[in-house]
């Protein structure tokens, strides 16, 4: 009997969370961010999935040995999981992160030329979502935060993992903005 509580408590939580989430709408500006982060992280998915191919990349404890010597890190979205959302903070995190994603991904279509098209393409879209999100940072009469551009990697001898792997924080990272956009504005 009691592990039949434990069992059906979290579902049963689970399941009021999100009625609860689902009665608040969302702004008609959230929910059009949201679309677009989700079909960002669709592109990014598909991306991953066929350098993995192309490419024959191992498996997941391969690539994280890869990823701690090649030194490629998830950009910071603590701001965003809070439970109380500090929309200045959360959409200056994000801001930051996109910026990096930004550099890092012309650092990507030089390392994979074959790739090059759907990069610029990616990188076009978080463009424009930086410029949504800034925006509505403005609107909302908060400061933006400027970062400077994100550090080189040294994609030499492993840059197809190396670009993989940024690729999968990328879709990660869309994850977390698509999150953070629900949670914020519910």
């Amino acid at each position: 009997m009691s592990s039949e509580r434990s069992v059906i408590f979290p579902l049963v939580s689970i399941a009021l969370w999100w009625w609860v989430c689902s009665a608040t709408p969302l702004p008609e500006i959230a929910l059009n961010q949201l679309e677009f982060v989700h079909r960002i992280r669709r592109d990014v998915a598909n991306m991953k999935n066929d350098l993995r191919t192309e490419f024959k990349i191992g498996s997941d404890n391969e690539l994280q040995l890869m990823q701690q010597i090649l030194r490629i890190e998830q950009v910071d979205y603590s701001h965003c999981q809070n439970d109380l959302c500090n929309k200045e903070d959360c959409f200056n995190q994000i801001q930051a992160g996109l910026s990096t994603y930004l550099h890092t991904l012309s650092q990507v279509a030089q390392v994979l030329p074959i790739f090059s098209q759907r990069v610029n393409d990616l990188k076009l879209d978080l463009s424009n979502l930086s410029s949504n999100i800034q925006h509505q940072i403005l609107e909302n009469e908060g400061t933006t935060v400027t970062y400077p551009q994100g550090e080189t990697l040294g994609l030499q001898n492993q840059r197809a993992i190396g670009s993989y792997l940024v690729v999968r924080n990328l879709e990660n990272f869309m994850e977390a903005i698509a999150q953070a956009l629900w949670h914020c504005y519910s």
